[in-house]
């Protein structure tokens, strides 16, 4: 098979960084693993005299959708790794000018900024005209297709991916003096971590500009809490395998978040205390591969960071076995079902693919 991928923006550099080995294969969506397989997977190249215009996101998504459909005649299939990619794509489909079948990851399609006015209108209008829309958790499956009148033969689920080899359990390491958080987007609940933190306990918290304001608001006085932004991903995994406690505080919303970061520390073997929200179900095996506790309750919270902290060896089992369930998510199982799906729309348009399909589908 021949397989487009569409990414947001240009991501040459970020696959020359993964064959380089300094980022996860996480970060191409399969991409590594489709080729792997023996399928051509491949992405869109502009000229060099275009590259100061590339910078620009929105240019390089509508180039993208240009060079798709330049290319639809030797493509069995686009993938587009999240909406924003997608959307220049549907409208070329909608406009009847692309003929290859697109499937679209779905990232944040339920984000509130999707659903009203004009955003609202325009994935109504151009949602439907994919021949996969693709959800990461059972939640979002439930939800996007009412949202956006898409047909259930249309809808699929392929749960988020993780590289096993890029993070994997390692001798040696966990020796730090501080209990990490991790993540970004508005699914985190850092004033909940802090209220029940330990405050004579050192906290590092990883994140964005939009969420160390909320944790500045809410340190109390006294409290070693240290705030990151922007941290290589080397950096970062450091950081996970030296925490004593790995803390991931989520509060309900109806997108996707706080996966990536629960993955890659399973993956290296670390417990992790993780908020039961309902976008985690299909991910979280409380109380084997996880340390789940009830969204919002901050007395429940600190009793289990006080219970990893003084009891560690009482919680390692929980890492051993979840090095172990994370790889039901690897990047090598998200190619398979990638691959799998790409073939069934692909026979649908009548390509020349014709292995056989079996592919999950709730």
């Amino acid at each position: 098979m021949r397989v487009l991928f569409a990414f947001a923006t240009d991501w040459t550099k970020e696959i020359a960084d993964f064959e380089r080995g300094s980022v996860p294969a996480h970060r191409l969506f399969g991409y590594a693993e489709v080729r792997k397989m023996g399928h051509e997977a491949y992405t869109c190249s502009a000229p060099a005299f275009l590259n100061r215009w590339m910078r620009k996101p929105i240019l390089w998504r509508v180039y993208q959708a240009i060079f798709a459909a330049l290319h639809q005649w030797e493509t069995d299939c686009i993938f587009a790794v999240n909406e924003a990619s997608a959307l220049p794509v549907l409208l070329l489909k909608r406009l009847g000018l692309l003929k290859t079948p697109v499937i679209v990851f779905n990232c944040g399609l339920m984000h509130p900024r999707n659903r009203i006015g004009s955003r609202q209108a325009a994935w109504k209008w151009l949602l439907p005209c994919a021949e996969a829309v693709v959800s990461q958790t059972t939640m979002e499956y439930d939800s996007v297709g009412e949202e956006f009148g898409l047909r259930k033969d249309r809808q699929f689920l392929i749960p988020m991916l993780v590289d096993v080899e890029f993070f994997k359990p390692e001798a040696g390491v966990g020796a730090g003096d501080y209990c990490l958080s991790a993540g970004t987007n508005e699914g985190r609940d850092y004033p909940t971590l802090l209220k029940a933190f330990p405050p004579e306990e050192k906290l590092i918290i990883v994140t964005d500009p939009h969420n160390a304001a909320i944790v500045k608001k809410h340190a109390g006085s006294g409290m070693r809490v240290q705030v990151l932004q922007a941290v290589p991903i080397s950096e970062l995994k450091a950081l996970y395998q030296n925490a004593r406690v790995m803390i991931n505080p989520l509060r309900e919303i109806e997108y996707c978040s706080g996966h990536t970061v629960l993955l890659e520390n399973m993956a290296l073997g670390k417990p992790v205390i993780i908020s039961k929200v309902s976008g985690m179900r299909d991910y979280l095996e409380d109380g084997k591969a996880a340390i789940g506790v009830q969204p919002g309750n901050v007395d429940e919270l600190r009793q289990r960071i006080r219970e990893c902290l003084d009891e560690p060896e009482r919680f390692a089992a929980i890492g051993t076995r979840a090095a172990q369930w994370v790889r039901q998510f690897s990047t090598e199982e998200f190619a398979k079902k990638l691959v799998s799906l790409a073939e069934r729309v692909s026979v649908a348009r009548g390509s020349h693919s014709t292995r056989s399909v079996n592919l999950q589908r709730i």
